[in-house]
């Protein structure tokens, strides 16, 4: 079988974080080829990022950039692709602009087509007050309502899915395979380590994290980078926690189990999200969390960790309660990882493979071609 995917980001920059994950376009090994679109003139060579699709034969396709006026060109050279090609499934990754060529080509060819959607993207315009957001709304309306089904990362988006048309909606949450983060118990020393992974990006607010951290006995490990990473080292020497905030950098997939063995607790500070993949990863590695109450957070904690107002005090007081207390930090852990569990990426994976069949099964939709 064949499954063509529009990606949102060219899979050079997926090999730059360090974010090939086995499989990821290709569950339970389904797939005999697959044939990834991007949006860049020049992608990376197949072999580098070949653990995305497990055993299929990979192609790589450039579309060329992101731009309203690229936009026709690029369509049209998405349908010679998949009209020589006659994929069964494809799958869009975002409602933007590969979703206008994405679903666009699919629709062409006669494709089933599938549109994941990992952002609520009205909650991100409530947050970001910029133009261009408001600009893309017409994009996000057309992609929803021209794909055969809407795959959700929460029961969060749901909502926003079902408001912008969306005929068929199914939840499955990004993949975390808890084996991956399985660790012997903790022998600690020294002051508490508390973990948080994530771009260094204005939307995560690790700023929070850091202002929170004053007047804790404890170190605050900060995994990732972005544009944020400047103003955060000179906010944690102005919190005079500077010797005390540890800035990693991007830490590989493959390598990442190693910084949550290491920690004794997790925290997240975010504005929005769809998902939050390292809160579950946080979970399997039997930690316990402390998470702003922006959903979906609490949604994928399910009770077991400790959801607080997004504010420097209340995670403090949080945080200070559980280093305090080490049982009841413990036991918060041991129920994080129970829910992981039965959150695994495995049975996420399995579902993933089952939706993609009965898609294929039912063939093409009876949406009109526009």
């Amino acid at each position: 079988m064949r499954f063509g995917v529009f990606s949102s980001d060219p899979l050079y920059k997926y090999h730059q974080k360090g974010e090939i994950k086995a499989r990821y376009w290709n569950p339970e090994e389904m797939f005999d080829e697959v044939c990834v679109f991007s949006f860049c003139d020049e992608d990376i060579e197949p072999e580098k990022v070949q653990a995305l699709v497990g055993r299929a034969r990979l192609r790589i396709v450039p579309l060329g950039p992101p731009s309203a006026l690229g936009l026709a060109g690029q369509r049209r050279r998405a349908v010679e692709v998949l009209q020589a090609w006659q994929p069964d499934l494809v799958r869009v990754h975002n409602p933007w602009h590969a979703g206008v060529v994405g679903l666009g080509a699919a629709r062409k060819v006669g494709a089933p087509a599938l549109l994941s959607l990992h952002t609520h993207y009205a909650a991100r315009r409530r947050w970001e007050r910029r133009w261009l957001l408001h600009l893309l709304r017409p994009f996000e309306r057309y992609s929803v309502r021209r794909a055969d089904c809407v795959l959700c990362v929460s029961e969060y988006l749901t909502g926003y899915a079902r408001e912008q048309g969306a005929r068929r909606v199914e939840v499955i949450y990004n993949r975390v395979y808890a084996e991956q983060f399985a660790s012997p118990p903790r022998q600690r020393s020294g002051r508490p380590i508390i973990l948080s992974v994530g771009r260094l990006d204005p939307p995560k607010d690790q700023a929070c994290l850091i202002r929170a951290l004053r007047g804790l006995d404890a170190e605050l490990v900060l995994v990732g980078d972005g544009v944020n990473r400047a103003a955060l080292e000179a906010l944690a020497r102005a919190e005079g926690v500077g010797e005390r905030v540890v800035f990693t950098g991007a830490v590989p997939h493959a390598q990442i189990q190693a910084q949550y063995a290491r920690a004794d607790l997790f925290a997240m500070a975010t504005h929005y999200e769809g998902f939050c993949i390292p809160v579950l990863e946080a979970m399997a590695a039997g930690l316990p969390v402390v998470a702003c109450n922006t959903e979906p957070l609490p949604e994928i904690l399910g009770g077991t960790g400790r959801c607080v107002p997004h504010d420097p005090g209340s995670f403090h007081q949080a945080l200070a309660q559980l280093i305090a207390d080490p049982p009841a930090a413990r036991a918060l852990g041991q129920a994080a990882r129970t829910r992981a569990l039965q959150l695994d990426g495995s049975r996420m994976e399995e579902r993933e493979a089952e939706l993609y069949r009965d898609l294929i099964q039912r063939g093409r939709s009876d949406l009109p071609l526009r």
